[in-house]
């Protein structure tokens, strides 16, 4: 995971992949003020045990939150953080538990839509703890 606190951070969906999720209209693009974004990439090894990978995964993109008092999160699918990536349908499954749980601790969450092709732009805090990257292991 790739971990950013933005001032400012938006994406548009350009294209459906041929893993691409349905999704409403409303969720083709989105603009949100100082947010933490999650850029998520499920690797091969993380499809053996999925719910301590999502609950570890959650504590620490809550832990980061918390540290820099981020209110809002983007959970962004992310493929190119590894080259040894897990099967889009089973990594789709990952990013959307992953959106529950933090949803269900108490986060406003706008989670980028899984398969499609999108342009972004970011604007960063630049504090010391504002770029991080953090690899979960099970």
């Amino acid at each position: 995971m790739l971990l950013i606190h933005c001032d400012y951070f938006s994406y548009t969906t350009t294209k459906p992949t041929k893993f691409a999720e349905e999704m409403a209209d409303e969720c083709k693009s989105c603009g949100i003020k100082d947010a933490l974004v999650i850029f998520v990439t499920v690797e091969k090894e993380d499809i053996v045990n999925n719910e301590k990978l999502i609950s570890k995964s959650a504590e620490e993109i809550i832990a980061r939150a918390k540290e820099v008092g981020a209110k809002a999160l983007v959970l962004y699918p992310f493929v190119h953080l590894s080259e040894k990536i897990g099967p889009p349908d089973i990594a789709a499954k990952i990013v959307d538990e992953l959106n529950k749980k933090l949803v269900t601790s108490g986060y406003h969450v706008n989670k980028a839509p899984f398969g499609w092709e999108k342009v972004f732009s970011l604007t960063s805090k630049g504090h010391p703890l504002a770029e991080s990257f953090k690899t979960i292991k099970i």
